[in-house]
């Protein structure tokens, strides 16, 4: 019999492995494409199809064809060092495999390798007469950085409705924002559940809720909210329980500092967790950091999404801002969570993460937490296979005196 998590996952999964190229070209108009997963309750309330590029190729990654689509991408001329959804995405690109939008937004971002996709996007030639428009992130959290970066978000809506002959309907852009803030509570009341000893449930269900909410072509939708009310009542009953993982004896808790990419959680990660043990309480994508949107005005809606994208995105919290930040967000973890380690994956294409590397080891040993770097890539298992990640932590867990 499968139980609620199990059950759970799967809708999760169903819907998350659809982000291909065959349904982001089915997409009914209008279509704006992206380099990024900055529009979240904007263009569900516009009535459009938002498609971001750089997430088709990261799940391009996940695919059996994957090796064989990542060196068709270097093939187009990107750097053989950028992360490889970028890749795969720049493949997409310049093979005519993407439908033509009616639309591009793209921003300056967190990551390089997303830059560099939009910057294609935009000189992609077959596209030369497609609206365009680019908005400026600018590298820093503070209330000054979020209105400026809400004002290009509201800019970028009239763009939309000039593009399209469409007005935003601003009464639906509150019912979904109502619709998101009860979702971003859930997965914050979920995050709170997880801290229980041991872990009361498959920890990996936050970054699936995180990307059901945000990629799917279901966000910001009461089909998601609902399933994230079912994760979050079976979750309270198990901690009532005092019960864990079912089949896992919780050994090892810790902190995987990075996107779990498109084979780490199936292949290394639920491993461990099975043989060892050693479950991986959060990642980048798994950590919730969101604050309601605040619907006193049409100004500070759009504040509230400028900062939701520079500082609560996953990858923007973690890769856009300072050291300082990057590092006390560990801390934090490694306190609320009561992880045991850091793993630094050390992504070959997170080039931003590699170069806190040597800060983040003296942190840990100041703090006397375990830390290991890996230097692996999160989109192929080539680069370092899960047989070799596996044996490196589970060493590192040995040595250390975790298991």
């Amino acid at each position: 019999m499968i139980n609620i998590f199990s059950q759970l996952m799967m809708e999760a999964n169903k819907s998350l492995y659809g982000l291909t190229i065959d349904p982001q070209n089915a997409s009914k108009g209008p279509v704006v494409l992206g380099n990024g997963d900055f529009f979240i309750e904007i263009p569900v309330a516009f009535g459009c199809a938002f498609s971001d590029l750089t997430l088709t190729g990261a799940n391009g990654t996940a695919l059996p064809t994957a090796a064989e689509l990542i060196d068709k991408g270097i093939e187009t001329g990107v750097g053989s060092r950028m992360c490889n959804a970028i890749k795969v995405a720049s493949y997409y690109l310049e093979a005519g495999l993407i439908s033509k939008p009616d639309m591009i937004i793209t921003s300056n971002s967190c990551c390089d390798s997303m830059t560099t996709l939009g910057i294609l996007m935009n000189g992609y030639k077959p596209w030369a007469d497609v609206p365009k428009f680019t908005m400026d992130a600018p590298h820093s959290f503070d209330e000054e950085s979020y209105l400026y970066f809400g004002h290009q978000l509201r800019n970028a809506v009239t763009f939309m409705e000039t593009v399209t002959g469409r007005k935003m309907d601003w009464d639906r852009l509150r019912e979904v924002c109502v619709e998101s803030n009860k979702q971003r509570q859930l997965l914050l009341e979920f995050q709170e559940l997880k801290k229980a000893v041991p872990c009361p449930t498959e920890p990996d269900l936050a970054r699936q809720g995180t990307e059901y909410t945000t990629w799917t072509s279901d966000r910001v939708t009461p089909t998601v909210t609902a399933w994230l009310e079912q994760l979050v009542t079976a979750t309270e009953q198990r901690v009532k329980e005092g019960k864990g993982i079912d089949g896992v004896n919780e050994k090892v808790r810790f902190l995987w500092q990075d996107l779990a990419g498109s084979w780490a959680s199936g292949t290394v990660l639920a491993r461990l967790q099975k043989e060892l043990g050693a479950v991986c309480l959060m990642d980048y994508v798994s950590y919730a950091t969101w604050t309601p949107i605040d619907l006193s005005s049409e100004e500070t809606m759009f504040t509230s999404f400028g900062k939701r994208f520079l500082l609560e995105d996953a990858m923007n919290r973690q890769a856009l801002h300072t050291a300082d930040l990057f590092c006390n967000d560990i801390l934090q973890i490694v306190k609320e969570f009561k992880c045991d380690a850091v793993i630094m994956p050390a992504h070959i294409g997170h080039r931003d993460t590699n170069s806190r590397m040597k800060i983040v080891r003296d942190l840990c040993r100041e703090h006397g937490i375990p830390c290991l770097v890996l230097g692996m890539d999160i989109w192929d298992k080539r680069y370092m296979t899960p047989e070799v990640v596996f044996d490196r932590m589970k060493t590192f867990f040995e040595v250390s005196g975790l298991i």
